[in-house]
């Protein structure tokens, strides 16, 4: 999901003229419009402003499409689409053609990045009714360009670069004489193509000849961070850095946090490359807060997507009970889409369900795990070991798991098989059938439980970065016990230590 450029400002901010019997909001809306792309947050309280002085409905619909706007271009995608639906709803109330075009546009890329492409597609089939009959030659005109650069950015999301690229020179032949910012919005969508589809040339030319152009702070970002992917793509990692570290900038001052999280993304994987490990943990961790916020900010703004046409819909079926008898299928439709918010709020949180599982077993009570325990059946005893030597050699086992000792880096079968007087064969054997595990995995595992155990009892502990964690529990590197973690907890240590915060301060 990325930005929209100055697409806003030609079809998704209205086409009218303001009313003249309202002209201070009038020339409020201007103003704020004049500082949408370079200060929303100012744009914004303009807005809310205007809005709250209830003047006439097609003030009203502007006032609340630029809110959303502003809410966009900080990367709030939540209120971004509460507002754009809000400004959509109250413009299907209104006859002019224009702001109904500008909400429905608006309304429908936006639900589009958010991955909801079953809404977009159904409010693009309204748009292109409402347009189809309302006969005016210039909206048809409009509509086209709307739905040429839509349709690009559809081939885009689903990488089909080449036929997204054909679809850029349909619009260059088809409407030669188009506003500089549609224009833009497509040389934005192309560079984005071309690095995606490893034209990398290609892609550096056409982002030195726009980035000459006079732009504003955020399409300055837009184009600064394909830049940064650019640089990355052609393996020049240091100018990749400084670029991300431009967009950073950008970001905070604008603010976005959208682009927050590609910058330090951009920043993490470009240390990464290098090798740099300081440098890259420490961006890794700021990444890991901030997609955290940028995610939740996505699942919410999908539910109010939801919640929103549930909430429409039920009204649109009240008003249409009071005029007509076709109350069955009013009501079935509610039911259907009742049950796609289901599945569609099931298959938003699974994944977050799948991870509190993960981390149940860790934090549920003592009792529970010592009965589970008391109910394993015993395994045979081996053939080949004394019956007496392997009792001896589980009670030191046993002894040995409660120390401290499995956290050595150096520890290995040799060295525990010289601390219990025996030889490495049988204590292997041993641990492979009363442990059903090999000596790595039993010793990992020790580790991995000590650690997660220190979590849980010293809050200290969630200071630490990985990488210390990783040292305090005996594994030689980050990488390794990152794997070994998620291999035994089935989650990253990062997201372990979240969840069981997260727990924590539930109880």
């Amino acid at each position: 999901m990325r930005s929209l450029g100055r697409y806003l400002i030609f079809f998704l901010i209205p086409f009218v003229g303001f009313a003249q019997e309202d002209a201070p909001s009038s020339n409020l809306l201007i103003e704020a419009k004049s500082k949408l792309y370079n200060k929303p947050e100012q744009a914004a309280k303009i807005a809310q402003y205007i809005i709250s002085q209830r003047g006439n409905v097609p003030i009203q619909i502007e006032a609340t499409l630029l809110l959303s706007q502003s809410y966009y271009i900080r990367g709030n995608y939540n209120d971004a689409v509460k507002f754009a639906l809000d400004a959509k709803k109250i413009a299907d109330t209104s006859k002019d053609l224009d702001l109904r075009f500008a909400t429905y546009a608006f309304a429908i890329r936006l639900i589009r990045e958010l991955g909801l492409e079953t809404v977009a597609d159904r409010y693009r089939d309204e748009l292109n009714e409402l347009v189809e009959n309302s006969g005016v030659e210039n909206l048809q005109q409009k509509y086209q360009k709307f739905l040429t650069i839509d349709s690009t950015f559809v081939l885009f999301k689903n990488e089909k670069f080449k036929d997204a690229l054909a679809q850029i020179n349909t619009f260059r032949n088809s409407f030669p004489n188009s506003e500089n910012g549609i224009l833009l919005e497509k040389y934005i969508i192309k560079a984005k193509t071309l690095v995606q589809s490893k034209a990398l040339i290609q892609a550096e030319h056409l982002l030195d000849s726009i980035l000459k152009l006079d732009q504003s702070d955020f399409e300055i970002l837009q184009l600064t961070a394909i830049q940064g992917q650019l640089y990355f793509q052609k393996k020049e990692f240091e100018k990749s850095i400084q670029t991300y570290k431009k967009v950073l900038e950008l970001a905070l001052n604008l603010p976005n946090k959208r682009y927050e999280h590609i910058s330090l993304e951009g920043l993490t994987n470009s240390y990464l490359a290098l090798e740099d490990s300081p440098n890259f943990f420490t961006y890794k961790q700021q990444n890991n807060l901030v997609s955290l916020q940028v995610e939740n900010d996505q699942n919410l703004a999908i539910n109010t997507v939801y919640n929103f046409i549930n909430s429409y819909q039920k009204e649109q079926a009240i008003a249409m009970i009071q005029h007509s008898r076709k109350i069955v299928y009013i009501l079935c439709g509610v039911l259907l889409l009742c049950l796609l918010i289901g599945l569609a709020l099931n298959y938003s949180y699974s994944s977050k369900t799948k991870e509190l599982l993960a981390i149940y077993k860790y934090v549920a009570p003592k009792e529970k795990e010592n009965i589970v325990e008391a109910q394993k059946i015993p395994v045979k005893k081996s053939s080949t070991i004394p019956e007496e030597t392997e009792h001896i050699l589980l009670k030191k086992l046993k002894k040995f798991e409660a120390t401290t000792k499995f956290t050595d880096p150096d520890m290995s079968i040799a060295m525990l098989a010289t601390q219990f007087d025996t030889n490495t064969k049988y204590l292997s054997e041993i641990i492979n059938r009363q442990k059903e595990k090999n000596f790595n995995g039993y010793i990992n595992e020790l580790r991995i439980n000590y650690i997660i155990e220190k979590l849980k009892t010293d809050p200290v502990y969630f200071n630490y970065k990985v990488s210390y964690l990783a040292e305090e529990s005996g594994f030689s590197s980050h990488s390794s016990f990152t794997t070994v973690f998620k291999s035994v907890t089935g989650i990253s240590p990062t997201k372990f230590m979240e969840l069981l915060q997260q727990q924590k301060k539930s109880v």
